[in-house]
């Protein structure tokens, strides 16, 4: 089954209030409140477009399949590139833990990255 999956989207953006930054960028309420609590059955095309520009990112990014069952869960399928295995990952913890040249490289990277 697919599954619109923001909360991953915003935390990576440091999106503290998705639904007041959806309303902000001209979702309605009632559809910024489905998607910010992932209680999405289906979505507009032109939404999924404006989600993919506003946050950055590419439809395969805004969602996630998870197998119904153990018989679609085929482990060579092209759906597994969106299936998610949470990470538990704190990057800010993560960061809070390097030392200063450390993280004077990791800024570097992402400068790098960013350009």
């Amino acid at each position: 089954m697919f599954q619109l999956n923001l909360k991953r989207i915003f935390k990576a953006r440091g999106i503290e209030q998705p639904y007041r930054y959806l309303v902000q960028n001209g979702f309605v309420p009632f559809s910024a409140h489905k998607y910010k609590n992932n209680k999405v059955e289906h979505i507009r095309l032109d939404h999924i477009e404006r989600l993919c520009i506003l946050l950055n990112c590419t439809p395969n990014d805004l969602f996630e399949w998870v197998p119904d069952n153990l018989l679609d869960d085929k482990p060579n399928h092209p759906l597994q590139k969106i299936r998610r295995r949470e990470k538990k990952i704190d990057i800010n913890k993560l960061l809070s833990t390097l030392s200063l040249d450390k993280l004077e490289q990791v800024e570097q990277l992402l400068s790098e990255q960013a350009h």
